[in-house]
């Protein structure tokens, strides 16, 4: 995920390359937990989610672009452009040498001060954007949100290549494995160029899109071996089905899974941080088309998600594991899962520098003076991020929940609340009714889906961490008190309740009560 501007210079204009930029930037490893959250909310429940939050993500994604056309044509009524002077946001003008002293004063917090000669049409950011909403603010809680969600999606590529390795190497241990994987990456993140990674980001991408497309084969291959449930409710394989009416794994709809499905779908879709630079990536010429090359391109994208994550549920049903490679069967002469999860691994691999790029940046800016010349302050920085990605995994060693943590935490606030309001600052003067329910509308579906998708995925890790005790459910603590209450009634023929009686309600709803975790 880039977070900055795209190249002012020349720009993309055929249509193949546009499609297969955008493409390629929402296609990642959150896809390869989706067959497990099909699992865990159904079919049908979870092709639903994931065509909503694909509908109102996108909604969402191009209100920025709308923002961030609406603060230029802003900057040039009031000539900005070419102008000596700029109009701070608490509505004083100040030359631009009060403005160079303003920002020596802010210090080392500032990223970038409102410089209107410095803003062209492909140099705004979202951040940027934040800043002209919500001042030093609204920029603060994007870039907390970028590093804290891009931090999370390393994370989950450690925890995917640890596993992936760990199925073939059995005496191995996450921890051993991030004593081998962390030194390489700690060097490959201390390069200050993303050029320099470009040979990392293209084998990423082909390794990416090689491996995802086998998994898919092999879904469609495995179908045959799907197991059927009859209406007895036994299972059976495929090929005895004959005679009789059979359908295909009974899970369509799961409320206790609808949290988890969201949050990760959320995850999916989340690419409100570089979505400027997508746009900002045409050219000039081209720019106009964007919107239309980006929903055409990402109603695509939706059918991938429901169309990989349904098939892989089909294929393995019950047994789907929370990384899909590891459902694929180990071949006896060519083994096309090692192959498969070989791709895999070097793509994540790859791509971990890439996505910890813009963070270290924002880190740098934020707590380095003159981050470009203090290398020594910088690498220090750098290595020290990569060692919190490995702490981040020993503590929470699970993909899917690490995965649903993110989305819903991170990835809500960056795709659905910042923009819905920014989008209700920098349009205040000029919102129809329409269009303020439609940012209200973003703002609850981001706050609901946080509340939920955090509890949800901290219930999960929690219950991950102490399965040996059983979890109090809210129909466990009514069942319970409902005995209790009838067992009163029944053995109460008078007004007078025995001593023995109540202390025994008490009791059973005292041992409920002890029972960790409330659902």
């Amino acid at each position: 995920m880039s977070v900055g501007g795209g190249n002012q210079q020349g720009g993309s204009t055929h249509p193949l390359k546009i499609f297969a930029s955008i493409f390629i930037s929402f296609i990642g490893a959150g896809v390869l937990g989706l067959p497990f959250a099909f699992k865990e909310a159904g079919i049908i429940e979870g092709a639903i989610i994931m065509s909503f939050v694909g509908v109102i993500s996108v909604k969402a994604m191009l209100l920025i672009i709308d923002c961030k056309y609406q603060i230029l044509e802003k900057r040039k009524s009031k000539k900005g452009y070419g102008n000596s002077s700029s109009v701070d946001e608490d509505g004083l003008t100040r030359s631009k040498a009060e403005v160079t002293d303003l920002l020596k004063g802010e210090g080392a917090l500032v990223i970038r001060v409102k410089d209107p000669p410095m803003l062209q049409t492909s140099d705004l950011t979202y951040g940027d954007v934040g800043y002209e909403a919500l001042g030093h603010t609204g920029r603060f809680l994007v870039d907390l949100a970028i590093v804290v969600s891009q931090t999370g999606f390393c994370c989950a590529y450690l925890i995917f290549i640890s596993e992936n390795l760990s199925d073939y190497f059995k005496g191995m241990r996450i921890g051993h494995w991030l004593l081998i994987l962390l030194p390489p990456l700690c060097l490959l993140t201390l390069l200050r160029h993303l050029s320099s990674l470009s040979i990392s980001s293209l084998m990423a991408q082909c390794s990416n899109l090689m491996a995802f497309a086998v998994v898919f084969w092999f879904d469609f291959e495995h179908l045959n071996n799907i197991e059927y449930c009859n209406e007895a409710g036994h299972m059976v394989p495929s090929h005895k089905c004959l005679d009789e009416v059979f359908r295909i794994h009974p899970k369509n709809m799961s409320v206790r899974g609808f949290p988890f499905f969201l949050a990760i779908a959320i995850y999916c879709y989340e690419g409100a941080g570089m979505i400027l630079s997508l746009e900002s990536s045409l050219a000039v010429e081209v720019r106009h088309k964007f919107r239309k090359f980006f929903i055409t391109t990402m109603c695509i994208v939706t059918t991938l998600y429901i169309s990989f994550g349904a098939c892989g549920y089909l294929s393995f049903g019950p047994e789907t594991n929370q990384i899909i490679t590891l459902n694929l069967p180990k071949g006896q002469s060519i083994d096309f899962s090692m192959i498969v999860k070989s791709f895999l691994c070097i793509a994540l691999y790859c791509t971990y520098p890439v996505m910890m790029f813009p963070v270290m940046k924002i880190l740098e800016r934020y707590t380095i003076t003159d981050a470009d010349k203090n290398y020594l302050k910088g690498n220090i920085l750098r290595a020290c991020m990569v060692l919190c990605t490995g702490v981040v995994v020993l503590m929470i060693p699970n993909f899917a929940n690490l995965m649903a943590l993110v989305g819903a935490s991170c990835c809500t606030l960056l795709a659905f609340i910042l923009p819905g309001i920014f989008h209700l600052r920098i349009f205040s003067q000029s919102l129809s009714l329409s269009q303020k329910v439609t940012d209200w509308s973003l703002i609850a579906i981001g706050v609901i889906g946080t509340l939920i998708g955090t509890i949800d995925a901290i219930n999960r890790l929690y219950s991950n961490e102490s399965t040996e005790r059983p979890a109090l459910t809210i129909s466990t603590l009514t069942t319970t008190v409902a005995n209790a209450t009838s067992s009163v009634l029944s053995t109460t023929t008078t007004t007078t309740i025995s001593s023995t009686t109540l202390s025994s309600v008490v009791n059973n709803v005292t041992k409920a009560l002890k029972n960790p975790g409330l659902h």
